[in-house]
């Protein structure tokens, strides 16, 4: 089954794609020797028009897309704008993420993060996988344990500690 995250606010958020960096050229040109030097690169057909979407390194690669979900219900969350999350399990995705939420915060606010397979949004949440996160305070709480969040670049210690579980419940409040 397929691993599903969302993020969960109490407005409306800016949906695409963010952390990200593409570029986007028509196949004609470029040559065969500029794309063997990119990280990934896939061939995109648009009005008889063909283009090579490009990612020059594995940092332009790794970002998040958000898309809104009218259709769903979560029973673990009390924000009402629900988002269906693409962030893959690494470290630059979940840098994305937490840049992303930093921007979306002000003070009083949360976000909330759920992860579940596929069809078990309704499923009893693990609160032994429950995580809070202070922004503020400097804190990531976790698993009963707290740790402290670097001042000095919280987004990138965050990323660091940060991890998707099944059935995780996280809130981040400002």
């Amino acid at each position: 089954m397929t691993e599903k995250h969302y993020l969960v606010a109490n407005k409306r958020l800016k949906q695409g794609e963010y952390g990200s960096n593409p570029f986007w050229v028509l196949a004609e040109e470029i040559d065969e020797s500029e794309l063997k030097n990119v990280y990934f690169r896939q061939m995109h057909e648009w009005k008889e028009q063909k283009y090579w979407l490009i990612y020059k390194t594995k940092n332009d690669c790794h970002g998040i897309k958000i898309e809104r979900r009218r259709d769903l219900a979560i029973p673990h969350v009390a924000n009402k704008f629900i988002y269906e999350l693409d962030c893959p399990d690494e470290r630059l995705a979940y840098e994305a993420l937490f840049r992303f939420v930093e921007e979306q915060l002000w003070f009083g606010d949360k976000i909330e993060l759920y992860t579940c397979l596929d069809g078990e949004e309704d499923a009893a949440r693990r609160t032994a996988c429950d995580t809070v996160i202070h922004l503020d305070a400097g804190l990531y709480i976790s698993g009963g344990a707290s740790f402290p969040i670097s001042k000095e670049n919280q987004v990138a210690d965050l990323a660091r500690k940060f991890r998707w579980y099944d059935r995780q419940y996280a809130v981040i409040q400002r």
